[in-house]
Parts: C-alpha cells; sequence; structure tokens
C-alpha cells in the first residue's frame, strides 16, 4: 500500500512539473527567436531559387535549402503599406484602417487598437526590434500617429516612408526630380531621432543595425527581429561589386555615371537591366551577413526565419517615369506589382526552422501573409489575441506536407485616382479566385489550379460558381468594412 502510495505521488509530483514546464512563460533562453527578412517588391521569379535564370541569391537560396519554400504564397496585399498592416497583424489590411500606400503627411496610419506579432511576443518577454522601411504611418513627425514603440517595438532603426532619400542634390529640375550622386539615404530615425546623413547605402545601413543590436541585447531573452529592407524598391543602388557581377546588362551610360540617380528617367539614356539584377544580389547579402551572424552567436538554429517580399515587381511593364530599367519577374503570371492578378500577390516565401521543417521542402498549398502571425503563435505556444478578428490561419500543416482546411482568402486595394473600374477586391475560395472593382461589380473569375496564368476568364462561363463567390464575398466585404476593433477597444 505505501508502495502504491509513493509511486501515485510520483506520478503527481511528474504530471505537475510537466504541466509547469509547458505552462511556462516563453522568456527563457531556449524559446525560439524569430527573424522575419520583407523585401520591397521583389517578385515571384526573382530569386535563383525560384526560377530567374541570371540573378544570383546563393544566401537566400541556402535558406530554400534548409527549410521549406512555398509555391502558392501570396502578399497580404500589392502594395507596401497594407501589406505591412496585414502581416504584422494577421488581418486584412481593410480591417486596420489602411488601404493603400501612405505618402508622407497624409493622416493614415495602423489602427491605435491593432494588436502585432511584436505585441504578442513582449508580452511573452521577447526583446523586440524593426530595422528598415516601416511604412505603417504618414511619418515620424506625425505624434498624433501610433510609432514603432507603439506597434509594440522596443528597438527602432526605420525609414517612416516609402521612398529611399538621400541630400546630395545638385541642379534639380522644376519639379525636383532630378537627383544626381550616391543614393545613402538621409532619412532614417533611431528611436525617433534622426540619423542624418549617411554613408552607405540602405540595405547595408540595416543590416549593420541589426547585427549591432544582436550584439547589445541580453543573451537569455528570446528576440523578435522584424527587418524590412528597402531594397529593391525604385531606385535602386548597389556597391560597385554587384554592379559588376551583371555588367554585360547595363549599358555604356550607366557604366560611366555609376551614381547618378533621378525619380523621373523620362527623356535619359536607357540604363539596362543590370542594376536592378545587381541589387537583388546585394539585398542577399545583406541577408547573409545577418544569417551568419546569427551563427556566430550560436542561436540560428533555434531561431524561426521566414524570408519574403511585400507584394509584386515593377517589371518591364514601367507605369511611371521612376520605374524605367526596372526589370522584375512574375515567374510568367499576369500582372504586377500595384494589381491584384497573380503577378501583384504572389511572392516567394521561405521559412526555416530546423525542429519542425525538414530541409528542402516544397508546399503548394495557397497560403499568405495573414497566415504568418497565426503560425508564429502556434509555433511559439501562444494563444491568439481575443477580441478581433484574424483573418489567416495557421500553416504548420505544411511543415509535413498536408493539405491545409483553407479558409477564404481575400486581398484589398484602394488606387486613389484611379476610374471606378479599377480592381479593389479579390476573394479566392478553393482554386477558384474572383476579381471585383471598386464597385464591386465581377470583373475576372479565375481557377487558378487549372489556369495559373489567368488568361480564361469565367465570369460569364460560371454564373451558379459566379453567384456562389459573390454571396460569401458580399458577407465577408460587409464583416470587414464594419470591423469594430477600432472604434470599440483599447489598446494598453
Amino acid at each position: 500500500m505505501l508502495k502504491m502510495l509513493l509511486f501515485t505521488s510520483l506520478i503527481i509530483c511528474c504530471q505537475t512539473a510537466l504541466a509547469e514546464r509547458d505552462m511556462r512563460s516563453l522568456d527563457d533562453a531556449q524559446s525560439p527567436n524569430v527573424v522575419i527578412f520583407y523585401v520591397d517588391d521583389l517578385g515571384y521569379g526573382d530569386l535563383s531559387s525560384y526560377g530567374h535564370p541570371v540573378v544570383k541569391t546563393p544566401h537566400i537560396d541556402q535558406l530554400a535549402n534548409e527549410g521549406i519554400k512555398y509555391t502558392q504564397y501570396y502578399a497580404p496585399a500589392p502594395l507596401c503599406s497594407p501589406s505591412r498592416a496585414g502581416l504584422l497583424t494577421g488581418r486584412t489590411p481593410y480591417r486596420t484602417g489602411i488601404r493603400s500606400w501612405i505618402p508622407e503627411g497624409q493622416d493614415v496610419y495602423l489602427g491605435k487598437n491593432e494588436i502585432t506579432i511584436a505585441h504578442l511576443l513582449k508580452q511573452q518577454g521577447y526583446a523586440t526590434a524593426v530595422m528598415g522601411k516601416l511604412h505603417l504611418n504618414g511619418g515620424m513627425h506625425m505624434e498624433e500617429h501610433p510609432q514603432t514603440e507603439d506597434m509594440g517595438f522596443d528597438y527602432a532603426f526605420v525609414m517612416p516612408g516609402g521612398f529611399v532619400k538621400n541630400s546630395t542634390v545638385e541642379a534639380p529640375s522644376s519639379d525636383g526630380s532630378a537627383r544626381v550622386g550616391k543614393m545613402y539615404p538621409d532619412n532614417y530615425f533611431r528611436n525617433g531621432l534622426a540619423v542624418g546623413e549617411t554613408n552607405a547605402f540602405s540595405g547595408e545601413l540595416v543590416a549593420n543595425e541589426v547585427m549591432k543590436w544582436l550584439e547589445t541585447k541580453r543573451a537569455d531573452t528570446p528576440f523578435f527581429l522584424y527587418v524590412p529592407f528597402s531594397e529593391v524598391h525604385t531606385p535602386v543602388a548597389s556597391t560597385p561589386e554587384f554592379l559588376t557581377m551583371y555588367a554585360e546588362f547595363i549599358t555604356p551610360h550607366a557604366k560611366t555615371n555609376p551614381d547618378i540617380f533621378h525619380w523621373d528617367w523620362l527623356d535619359l539614356p536607357s540604363r539596362g537591366q543590370g542594376e536592378y539584377y545587381a541589387n537583388i544580389s546585394y539585398l542577399d547579402a545583406q541577408v547573409g551577413k545577418v544569417i551568419k551572424k546569427l551563427k556566430d552567436m550560436g542561436v540560428y538554429d533555434q531561431t524561426i526565419v521566414l524570408f519574403t517580399s511585400d507584394n509584386g515587381p515593377v517589371t518591364r511593364e514601367s507605369r511611371k517615369p521612376w520605374e524605367l530599367f526596372m526589370a522584375g519577374e512574375t515567374g510568367g503570371y499576369r500582372g504586377r506589382k500595384d494589381n491584384l492578378l497573380e503577378g501583384g500577390i504572389r511572392v516567394p516565401a521561405i521559412l526555416r526552422y530546423p525542429s519542425a521543417i525538414a530541409p528542402g521542402s516544397v508546399s503548394n498549398e495557397p497560403v499568405y501573409g495573414l497566415d504568418i502571425l497565426p503560425t508564429l503563435l502556434e509555433m511559439l505556444g501562444i494563444e491568439l489575441p481575443e477580441g478581433r478578428v484574424i483573418d489567416g490561419q495557421s500553416i504548420t500543416k505544411t511543415f509535413e506536407g498536408r493539405e491545409l482546411d483553407r479558409k477564404p482568402m481575400i486581398w484589398t486595394i484602394d488606387m486613389p485616382g484611379q476610374d471606378d473600374d479599377v480592381n479593389e477586391w479579390a476573394y479566392r475560395v478553393g482554386d477558384n479566385k474572383l476579381i471585383l472593382d471598386r464597385n464591386e461589380v465581377p470583373k475576372f473569375l479565375f481557377n487558378v489550379s487549372k489556369d495559373p496564368y489567368e488568361m480564361i476568364n469565367l465570369v460569364n462561363k460560371e454564373k451558379d460558381l459566379l453567384a456562389r463567390l459573390e454571396e460569401q464575398f458580399q458577407i465577408l466585404r460587409a464583416e470587414i468594412e464594419a470591423d469594430p476593433v477600432n472604434r470599440t477597444v483599447e489598446h494598453d
């Protein structure tokens, strides 16, 4: 009897210890770190590992070799600001108050009651930092707008708006478009204070800041590091070694004037495509520097690493004078940045975490940026935030090659100044993707499994399917437009 009581007591003690371990806060050094590389305007076909025949991206390709590569990953939106809002909150951007890209000084910002990945991890004892392009408010001077600390970040080295700017300007044109000199940015802020003039390109500044921060943070504290590089957004600028790699794709004029940059290339000689290729490889090198630092610190294999893009690329189909000589690749998909066709929203995505993901994995499941928050929370054992709709879902099943019970996917983009027939909504259920204009009139219906290049419009051929999708879309659209979070929830 005594033996039985002792045995029972031992079992109870073991169960209690296991429960305490399982409920333990994630504030110890054994908790996985999280690093998100979020790059700007990188297309689905812009990496070597995604089929680019010219560009060399060895460090990002190695991430794919060591983790899982997604072939149907979609950005939350086809433009930068809403995409960033969606990634950090898991909520479709219209819920967050951001409907398009945010011009400097505009009174638009990430909703004050939104809860980000940084908030949630900070609550669990994580150190949180953002280095790179923020673009979630009207600027650092807009004190009434949420700033990085309000978004959950302890440390920030950020460019608030859309373009890399620099102060080396000579003889500007009447509209201020000419810009002469190296693109060393002067619009970065460190923890709210202006950095001023610098002496390096944006990617190098960001990578160096990341490494310095990693050196100074407490070694016993897990960290969340959000690294939204400004590359490869126009105008691109790279160091000579990368320009030399692609010399055959750069024109003689560009070779003899490597440091001349303009917002408006309309009447200037061609520069070729090589500068774009060089900027991707330059970006890859910065990613490689951060990864090497994680390895040197001995924490790389204890770190969840995500690499992806905020939207599709600027292709050779330039639509604005400052987009000339870009050469983004969509992998053959129709469309580009700023629209809801596949080329505007389907982007590369690679996730690495050796404790959960087998090296060299590939998933063809449809997933998107709104899934990142719930996926990370499941991986870290953290509950979803209450009192709000999370539009994404956990995709951990894909780590094991399993199919998802996929929730409907929705994308939104408001393009100010365009006609009413501009596409504003996209809604995907299963393999069927419906695109509607600003007045919610169906424009396109594609089966993206049978027709990934979106050539066969089924709007006038599949009436029953169209009616079902329209009905489902209208229910979800109305719920999004009536989302109460930013009116009724106070964020502490």
